[in-house]
């Protein structure tokens, strides 16, 4: 209705001034190649106004005329380019749904619509790998490489292929390219973290760390621990090396990480090398405080030597003073009470290593071994102890170093797991137990890890050398 009375008034406008200009007094004439005009001033503008607006008409016209050839190709290029980039989009839909010859069907129809390679190249290598042409995708990775706006794509495509094939020299060295492009990308400086420290250049794996910790690509905790470790891996190599500067990695590397008993041990051991027994055993002291493991106690013997098997134990006590309530704790006391004769404190100590249930619960397969040495010794009942082994055989496994990413088991520490190769992995505690498990009628194997029995501790081999 509005718009109806806009029209309305604006032909209203438009007569009442033809109207007026029609009305304005004044004649003009023109002559013109023997032609001669006359008309008024009001009929010779709305001629005027009449010639301009053909005039824009025939330009308009001739614009459209000129102008369709182009106009009709940038449509044409428009309707390819939305077609191929439907064709993308289904392709890595089929990439991610792992369809391979789905991908590679929308792969070949994007780059038939697109020009625009560094687009399409990665959705063909994706699609190649997903089709197991490993060769196929590396060409087109390194045809990426190429270009400076896919530069960074074919690396990571490359570096993962590198990793998947082994091959550790090649995938350094896509990293340290990547790396040059862009150093604050947080996989960039994990991937260089992890394969600098595997290749033994512990240098550029301590500055990618840091940077890492920088960036937030790893949390506070988590880079902490990792410095440490990374600090126990070079005061490792200097001690072999006989590098002084191998007790002042060892001391940072535990005041980093004080849970981390392998920075400890090594700690004491450098400190009794250089004489200072007393200061190795303060050390010891408070490693067993924070991450109590049995490989200690002969560091702390040797630290402070007792003259025999009840000065030992007094010792010992004072090793575990304060974590007295740890199994492991419990099971040193009980070894050492043993030696010494002590029946009844071996027996206590035992009954407090076996948990909550005691002796009648489900003991340790230490605790049933030296609860069969106990009644061999203290009694002379060979039945008894025969009862204790036959129960060992079953019972929960002693502690050890298990990979908390694979579950693999290792008999000494390392900084990285021997199975899966995760970096500083693995833990103190009970190794994963298979129990069966019934779902559906049917019997299924279910493997968990058991809770730790330790601190969240890390050890290497202790060697005594005396």
């Amino acid at each position: 209705m509005i718009r109806i009375l806009v029209f309305c008034l604006k032909v209203g406008v438009v007569v009442a001034l033809a109207y007026w200009l029609a009305e304005r007094p004044g004649d003009v004439s023109i002559e013109w190649l023997g032609y001669r005009v006359d008309t008024t001033v009001g009929v010779l503008l709305l001629a005027v106004a009449a010639i301009a607006g053909v005039a824009a008409l025939v330009y308009r016209f001739w614009r459209f005329l000129y102008r369709s050839p182009r106009d009709l190709g940038r449509r044409v290029q428009t309707g390819r380019r939305r077609r191929g980039y439907k064709a993308l989009t289904q392709g890595m839909v089929a990439v991610a749904a792992g369809e391979p010859d789905e991908a590679a069907r929308w792969a070949r129809k994007a780059d038939t619509l697109l020009d625009e390679p560094p687009l399409t190249m990665l959705l063909s290598a994706q699609a190649a790998q997903l089709n197991g042409d490993e060769a196929a995708a590396k060409r087109y990775f390194n045809a990426m490489l190429e270009n400076p706006e896919t530069r960074f794509l074919g690396l990571r495509g490359l570096l993962n292929q590198a990793l998947r094939a082994g091959d550790r020299a090649a995938a350094l060295e896509y990293v340290r390219q990547a790396h040059a492009m862009r150093p604050r990308t947080p996989w960039v400086l994990t991937s260089l973290f992890d394969l600098s420290e595997r290749h033994g250049d512990l240098d550029t794996a301590e500055r990618a760390l840091r940077d890492a910790a920088r960036v937030k690509a790893l949390p506070a905790p988590d880079a902490t621990r990792r410095r440490a470790v990374l600090l126990l891996e070079r005061a490792t190599a200097a001690r072999a090396a006989g590098d002084p500067g191998a007790l002042k990695q060892a001391r940072e590397a535990r005041r980093l990480a004080p849970d981390l008993a392998a920075a400890g041990a090594l700690e004491a051991e450098l400190l009794i090398a250089a004489g200072k027994g007393r200061k190795a055993a303060r050390v010891l002291e408070d490693t067993w405080a924070r991450a109590p493991h049995p490989d200690l106690a002969p560091l702390y013997l040797k630290a402070v030597p007792a003259d025999d098997d009840l000065a030992r134990l007094k010792r010992l006590s004072k090793l575990t003073a304060d974590r007295v309530e740890h199994p492991e704790s419990q099971l040193l006391l009980a070894r050492a009470a043993l030696d010494a004769k002590l029946w009844g404190e071996a027996r206590r100590h035992l009954a407090a290593a076996a948990g909550p249930g005691g002796l009648d619960g489900a003991p340790s397969e230490s605790v049933c071994r030296l609860m069969a040495e106990l009644e061999e010794a203290e009694h002379g009942d060979t039945a008894a102890a025969r009862d204790w082994l036959d129960r060992a055989m079953t019972a929960p496994a002693d502690p050890s170093w298990v990979c908390r990413e694979c579950g693999a088991a290792a008999e000494v520490w390392s900084a990285r797991c021997g199975a899966c190769e995760a970096f500083d992995g693995l833990r103190w505690q009970q190794p994963p137990r298979v129990t069966p498990a019934v779902s559906g009628g049917k019997t299924e194997i279910a493997g968990e890890l058991a809770a730790p029995a330790a601190a969240d501790s890390a050890l290497p081999a202790v060697q005594d050398k005396a």
